[in-house]
């Protein structure tokens, strides 16, 4: 029954995060800056992972996320820490919605010059 939620729920934030601009408003920023446990979700509706702190300063946000079950990173083992423009990023339903799909994750993660050391990195500097 919880995977028929969660999937119901990743397919709900699919539909509304397509339709959605990305941004986040002064109080969105307020709100989640610096903040753990907040769920990560690409523009499809997939989900990438929780936020294990975030820092955001002025244009750019970092992302620290820790996979978890159901996460398109989580069977590679490593945290994943995303920098992106902090205006290809949008709240809903206190969650982070990147405007960036699946498939570019996944291909900016294979490209990142990550090393060994446990960490995957994504940069997502341009729309």
């Amino acid at each position: 029954m919880t995977f028929i939620k969660s999937t119901l729920t990743a397919l709900t934030l699919g539909l509304s995060a397509t339709v959605a601009h990305a941004d986040l408003s002064p109080s969105d920023i307020a709100a989640i800056d610096g903040k753990s446990g907040i769920r990560v979700y690409s523009s499809d509706g997939d989900f990438v992972g929780l936020t294990n702190g975030l820092r955001i300063n002025q244009d750019r946000t970092r992302l620290f996320l820790v996979p978890r079950a159901g996460s398109i990173f989580r069977l590679r083992g490593k945290d994943v820490i995303v920098t992106t423009k902090t205006d290809l990023l949008t709240l809903q339903d206190g969650n982070i919605v990147i405007d960036a799909d699946t498939q570019r994750l996944r291909i900016k993660a294979r490209s990142s010059s990550s090393d060994d050391d446990g960490i995957v990195t994504i940069l997502l500097l341009n729309g």
